[in-house]
């Protein structure tokens, strides 16, 4: 146990320490973003299956040119880690858009796959995702602390829009903040 902790500590100085390295111009990670979630909705309403609090993370990339005609989204990875038993976490990629729009203050909208491991039948203690194969889809209202540094509240949902039988979906919401370099 001692052990595992502190390998993880040493993972984790490693890649803080690696960050400066990823300043570069030329590099191709553009944002890395570190959030807390409300699962579910859970602090909200008390009728959902799954409930508790997720880790978010997520990388942005630099756009690449030929993604210029689409409005030059960044392509991202992300996770949403639940941190209670019985409930679905999950990996994502896809394209985001932000868009400021007065001042500090930017919106932002995302679209992309997510793989859960959530159920997929029927189940009394977790959200019928159907699928292990689903949407994800995310909105963020957020603000510039400084050119480098932001905050954001961010609404973000998996779901398999009816292509499999069981669809209901998962919707969670919080704060995340962003680093970009």
């Amino acid at each position: 146990m001692i052990l595992r902790k502190t390998l993880a500590c040493a993972m984790l100085f490693a890649t803080l320490g690696a960050v400066p390295a990823f300043a570069a111009e030329d590099s191709i990670v553009d944002e890395v973003r570190l959030g807390v979630m409300d699962h579910e909705l859970s602090l909200f309403r008390d009728d959902t299956d799954e409930d508790g609090v997720d880790i978010n993370g997520e990388v942005l990339f630099t756009s690449p040119d030929w993604l210029e005609w689409a409005g030059s989204p960044r392509p991202h990875l992300g996770a949403t880690i639940a941190t209670h038993n019985d409930t679905t976490s999950f990996i994502y990629t896809g394209l985001a858009w932000d868009w400021n729009f007065w001042g500090p203050l930017f919106v932002e909208g995302a679209f992309g796959a997510a793989l859960h491991d959530g159920e997929t039948g029927t189940s009394t203690q977790q959200n019928e995702l159907g699928c292990a194969w689903a949407f994800h889809e995310s909105a963020s209202l957020g603000y510039n602390l400084t050119d480098n540094h932001r905050l954001m509240l961010t609404l973000e949902h998996i779901s398999n829009a009816s292509l499999c039988d069981d669809n209901e979906g998962l919707t969670n919401i919080g704060v995340r903040y962003g680093y970009r370099f």
